[in-house]
């Protein structure tokens, strides 16, 4: 087995030359299966690679390979993670406590599949900026997806999931949370509960066999939702879109919008 690990922790030593920061930093390039990765990150403005450039790193964080371990813990606020990965068969876990954090991810940039993926991503704190890209070029199968927000609130999420045989999974506390997702490709699952005021929730599922079974307690909040159905596979008369909905709140508004490709 191939490996190269190649790990530059810069901890605000004047010494260290990786531009201007007073900040901790880590560089990260990784190649090879069966990683255990283990990172925690504890203070003010930690950031993890794969760019970044104003406040520093600039690029790594490329992790590449099959049946990765992953997790991560950044405690404090103005912490940023950044960058690519590259694998399949993997967990990956995370947990973010604090304020004013920035996760900009993408997994599966280059041809290198994406499939069979164990995602756990936990965010206690207001004002965090996350937007996470799944498959963007590659193929990708059997996703698992679960978002776990405790009690915070102004958060901004953006996810797209270009997945087949997806279930994405979230639960959300806290007022004034943006939620914007879209799963795309077929056998597609998200459950989500949300309490909380002053929401703004966009989803949108498309390609066939679809469902959304939702709980929503809050008021003063706009959810939109469009459901459409892809092309039914060779033989395949009926595409399903199935949403089941539980709604307890007072002034909001709820869109759904819900139909077959042709239609």
């Amino acid at each position: 087995m191939k490996r190269l690990i190649s790990v530059l922790i810069a901890l605000g030593l004047s010494s260290v030359v990786i531009g201007a920061t007073t900040d901790n930093e880590i560089f990260l390039e990784q190649v090879g299966d069966t990683l255990t990765l283990t990172i925690d990150q504890i203070g003010y403005a930690n950031k993890f690679g794969g760019t970044i450039v104003s406040g520093a790193v600039a690029t790594d964080m490329l992790i590449t390979g099959a049946n990765i371990t992953f997790n991560l813990d950044q405690i404090g606020n103005l912490n940023q993670v950044y960058g690519p990965i590259d694998f399949n068969s993997g967990n990956i876990d995370m947990a973010f406590t604090g304020d004013s954090n920035i996760m900009d991810w993408a997994i599966g940039t280059s041809n290198l599949s994406a499939d069979s993926l164990d995602i756990d991503l936990t965010v206690g704190g207001d004002g965090n900026t996350w937007d996470v890209d799944i498959a963007q070029v590659a193929a990708a199968e059997s996703l698992n997806y679960d978002l776990n927000i405790i009690a915070g609130g102004t958060n901004v999420f953006n996810t797209d999931i270009d997945y087949g045989n997806t279930v994405w999974n979230w639960e959300i506390t806290g007022d004034g949370n943006n939620i914007w997702t879209i799963q795309k490709e077929d056998n597609q699952s998200m459950t989500w509960e949300f309490k909380g005021d002053d929401a703004d929730i966009d989803i949108t599922q498309m390609d066939e066999d679809q469902i959304i079974i939702a709980e929503w307690d809050g008021d003063d909040a706009e959810i939109a939702i469009i459901q459409k159905s892809g092309t039914c596979p060779s033989g395949i008369t009926s595409c399903s879109g199935i949403i089941n909905i539980e709604v307890d709140s007072e002034g909001a508004t709820l869109t759904i919008n819900q139909k077959d490709t042709g239609e």
